[in-house]
């Protein structure tokens, strides 16, 4: 009973992705605008759009600790920095060579769903990767607690990222 609690709540943090990416469509014009401006106020509608996607984000990794034993404790997660270090960096060749070479600017424009896609894949990709690298740090901790600390450090880690761009 306890796994199909979990799996809701899963579905249910998969669902708030879904549910921000349509909010986030919906003000997108008012968003354009602000940003285009350049105002301070269009840095903290981005930096929340960020803080609320990554929330969802580690709620998928609490809940699947609650749900899986074996989440953070296979000895795969040992090699799991490199590995997915690896797969982010790779995946980000890919997206370049495909915007290089192929119309995703025009599929963008015409299906924004494609581009929300693509940030909560590669914000999945990096809150995975800071984790394993939080999990290789601090073995001793709690599941909960190292997500907690990897939430912590891709939300600073990309709000500093977006203040350099």
């Amino acid at each position: 009973m306890t796994f199909l609690k979990w799996t809701a709540f899963q579905v249910a943090a998969f669902a708030g992705l879904v549910a921000l990416a349509f909010l986030a469509e919906y003000y997108s014009l008012s968003i354009g605008h602000v940003l285009a401006s350049g105002t301070t106020s269009g840095m903290l509608v981005v930096l929340t759009f960020i803080l609320l996607s990554t929330s969802m984000i580690h709620l998928f990794f609490v809940f699947h600790s609650k749900k899986s034993e074996r989440f953070l404790s296979h000895p795969l997660w040992n090699k799991m920095n490199v590995l997915s270090g690896l797969l982010l960096t790779f995946s980000i060749a890919v997206f370049i060579a495909i915007s290089v070479f192929t119309s995703l600017n025009d599929w963008i424009t015409d299906n924004r769903w494609i581009l929300y896609g693509i940030f909560y894949f590669f914000m999945f990709l990096y809150s995975l990767f800071v984790l394993s690298v939080v999990h290789k740090v601090k073995r001793s901790s709690a599941k909960e607690t190292k997500i907690e600390i990897s939430f912590g450090a891709t939300v600073v880690s990309l709000c500093l990222l977006l203040f350099l761009l």
